[in-house]
This record gives structure tokens, C-alpha cells and sequence, in this order.
């Protein structure tokens, strides 16, 4: 069973960028355009990981941690955005994301991202590809 990821994202170039990493290490990506179209599948869609730019047509990456935690989904945020500062990447720590990336500049730090957040507490087999 592949292990599913949400990206959160309604610019087709991040679908296409993130689509493409996302399966490169084993993992099967699925696009909700907006927060309200991820609210709709939380129960019927098993991801473990949600990738959110940082703005979206109907809200945040702070949204969707708040509907996750209301939801009681216990899901890593890992929020992308085209702003590399330390302001922008101190904040989406303390909103609750479980990291932040500047893409498209830093395609490794989100495998990075990626690997760390599927990996701390989770006691199934991670693909081979992201234990390196």
C-alpha cells in the first residue's frame, strides 16, 4: 500500500513540481485545490502528509492546521511558499505547520521535509526511498 499525500495547491506548476517529487520517492500524491475540497476527503482519504502552499483560494496553511486539529487528524503540515525568511518560516512553526519550505529553490529540503515528517512517530515501514 502506497502511502498517500495530500497536496494542497491551486497553481498547476506547484501540482506538477510536487506531483512529480512526491512520487519520485514512492509516495502517492493527491491534489485538493482548496481547503474546502481537502475538508471533503479527510474522512474518505488516507494521507499521512498534507502539502499546502502557503496561500490558498479559500483560506491558509493556518486553516487547514485548524480544520486538521478540529478534525482530529493527526497529519504534518509541511507548508511551501516562493518567501525564503526566517519571519515567514518562524511563523508557520508556531501556527503549527510541521515545517516550511521555499520553493522552488530548495527542492531538497523538501524531500527533507518530506522524509522527516513521515518518519518521526510513525512505526510502519517507510519506502526505501525516503530511509536514506
Amino acid at each position: 500500500m502506497s502511502i498517500q499525500v495530500a497536496i494542497v495547491s491551486a497553481d498547476p506548476h506547484h501540482w506538477q513540481m510536487l506531483s512529480s517529487l512526491i512520487s519520485g520517492c514512492g509516495l502517492l500524491p493527491f491534489r485538493c485545490e482548496t481547503l474546502a475540497a481537502l475538508t471533503r476527503v479527510v474522512g474518505q482519504e488516507p494521507f499521512r502528509l498534507a502539502i499546502c502552499d502557503e496561500e490558498l483560494p479559500d483560506g491558509n496553511y493556518r486553516q487547514l492546521i485548524t480544520s486538521l486539529a478540529r478534525l482530529r487528524r493527526s497529519v504534518p503540515v509541511v507548508v511551501i511558499s516562493p518567501v525564503d525568511d526566517s519571519r515567514s518560516y518562524l511563523n508557520a512553526m508556531l501556527a503549527g505547520a510541521f515545517d516550511y519550505v521555499a520553493l522552488p529553490g530548495h527542492p531538497t529540503e523538501l524531500e527533507r521535509a518530506v522524509a522527516a515528517a513521515l518518519t518521526e512517530g510513525f512505526d510502519e515501514p517507510q519506502p526505501a526511498a525516503l530511509v536514506a
